[in-house]
């Protein structure tokens, strides 16, 4: 009986189900009001399975009860606004003529009759903006299609940070260098013109680049007398190399009371004095150990890096460059730098030229940089490297992280700015300086952007006085933008980023011909005006 009552009952659920699934197919189903979109729903589910296309439509189809979320569909993106050109800023000179060194030099170059003069050198300092290279690069394009190419210039080796690119060049290598900058936090100046430098804690990995080029030259910080740097190129060791080091920081004048140094027939051998000015500790510090904790969270093995040590003030400095003695042939080569140096030793770049007559453009731009880092580096290590490369044009493009920063005058900052203007033209010597003020800002929100306006109102002015106060040339870039709010228009136009600050590559692209176009306008003014009549 309990059988026959358990067949009974499942008996009537399945004729019920059934009932209910043949009323329910006479039922319309609901269509929202207005809504064509419901219609998909009515779609038979065999037309739709074999039609992916159907499918996708029939499980994206939003459905009366759901919620006003689900119903949005991703809108594609605004098509770019077209940007109205806006009216040519040209380059301001003030009294004078700023730029004249520079023009001189193009002139030179352009003329047969200075056959002797190889490489007209263009330094570009900057923050962000001169960093990722997409704008100082198409200038550098530009200069070289016209004036020759002299080679990639300046590069740090090693990928001192991730997202670091350099139009002609590759960094490589350098998982085992730390860098030490002028935004890390823990600087001591000893860094080069590109704000940085590589200190090698493990002899075994280089620190690398690859270019085309047939001359290199590296610069290193180091103690005197030290010989710890090996140059390879392609992978084989280069010997060929000519050596000179030039006394930064000399060495303090031995007293006369201080004994003579024991020779190493004297018992225990040759030693170093304790000077009480303290030469730097050439011996690494061990590593910390590692936590069974840190192993634990390690799915990469990630070099551990030994304590910051500054170098210490006063002591001993010298710049040391390395240069092959013969040019290699004119193709792509990997340059890599090993050092057993330590700690007495800072990599400060690699400078490659293509031999040829022309343009070099060294870009040396930090990220999140500010116009008084200019100053942070170690006076003297900066003025040496700055007559050794004997620039003929240093553009300073600087200011969009000064805009809205903490105890802002207009006053204050004018005379800061022309402090640090005039040291760097004293120490560049007789090289011309071309100051760019910032680029527009903009937000996305009203009252942040009123603020950004109202800084950079009071900035760019203060900013345009002190150059032209220092002997320096000025171009308005907020101006060749369009003026206060066109950061607004370049992102619409698809030549801004949506953070208000950057620009994509197209607009860096416009940005870089804007200046170019202006430079050379100055350029011919000045061709005009030297030629006699």
């Amino acid at each position: 009986m309990i059988v026959e009552g358990r067949s009974w009952r499942r008996h009537s659920l399945t004729g019920l189900t059934a009932a209910l699934f043949i009323t329910a197919s006479f039922i319309p189903l609901p269509r929202a009001r207005g809504d064509d979109r419901a219609r998909s729903s009515t779609i038979p589910v065999a037309a739709a399975l074999s039609n992916r296309k159907n499918l996708t439509t029939l499980q994206q189809s939003p459905s009366p009860s759901s919620s006003s979320r689900s119903t949005r569909r991703r809108l594609p993106p605004p098509k770019p606004v077209p940007l109205t050109p806006p009216e040519p800023v040209p380059i301001e000179t003030g009294e004078g003529k700023p730029l004249g060194t520079f023009f001189k030099t193009l002139e030179d170059l352009e003329s047969s009759e200075s056959p002797g003069l190889q490489v007209v050198r263009i330094i570009h300092f900057g923050d962000s903006h001169v960093a990722s290279d997409y704008w100082a690069g198409v200038i550098r394009e530009k200069l070289q299609a016209r004036f020759g190419d002299g080679g990639p210039g300046f590069v740090l080796p090693g990928r001192p940070w991730s997202t670091i690119r350099y139009a002609q060049a590759q960094s490589l290598d350098g998982q085992y260098w730390r860098t030490d900058g002028l935004r890390s936090g823990e600087a001591d100046g000893v860094v080069g013109l590109g704000g940085m430098s590589l200190e090698s804690f493990r002899e075994a990995n280089p620190a690398s680049a690859l270019a085309t080029y047939s001359q290199f030259q590296v610069f290193a910080a180091t103690s005197p007398g030290s010989d710890c740097l090996n140059i390879q190129v392609d992978d084989a060791n280069y010997h060929d190399l000519t050596s000179h080091a030039e006394a930064v920081i000399p060495p303090p004048a031995t007293p006369a009371t201080q004994p003579s140094e024991p020779s190493g027939d004297s018992p225990g051998g040759p030693r170093e004095w304790a000077d009480p000015a303290g030469l730097p500790d050439l011996a690494d510090p061990p590593a910390p150990p590692v936590t069974a904790t840190q192993r634990r969270k390690r799915r990469k093995p990630t070099p551990l890096v030994p304590p910051w040590k500054p170098w210490p003030a006063g002591s001993p400095l010298d710049l040391l460059e390395l240069a092959n003695s013969a040019p290699l042939a004119a193709a792509p080569h990997r340059i890599s730098i090993r050092s057993s140096c330590g700690s007495a030793a800072r990599l400060l770049g690699v400078e490659l030229l293509s031999g040829s007559q022309g343009i070099v453009y060294d870009t040396d731009g930090v990220n999140g940089a500010h116009l008084s880092d200019l100053e942070r580096p170690l006076p003297e290590l900066r003025r040496a490297l700055l007559q050794q490369s004997h620039p003929a044009l240093i553009i300073v493009s600087y200011g969009t992280n000064d805009i809205g920063m903490a105890g802002f005058t207009a006053g204050g900052y004018e005379e800061s700015a022309f402090q640090i203007l005039s040291k760097l033209k004293a120490d560049a010597g007789d090289a011309s300086i071309l100051v760019t003020g910032p680029t527009d800002r903009g937000n996305p929100r009203r009252l942040r952007r009123i603020s950004l306006q109202a800084a950079q109102a009071e900035l760019q002015p203060a900013l345009r006085r002190a150059a032209l106060r220092a002997g320096c040339a000025y171009w308005d870039q907020q101006a060749a933008m369009g003026g206060p709010g066109s950061m607004t228009r370049w992102v619409r136009a698809g030549l801004g980023r949506t953070d208000y600050v950057h620009f994509s590559a197209p607009g860096y692209a416009k940005l870089a011909g804007m200046l170019y176009d202006q430079l050379m306008s100055a350029y011919d003014n000045f061709r005009k005006s030297e030629s006699p009549e």
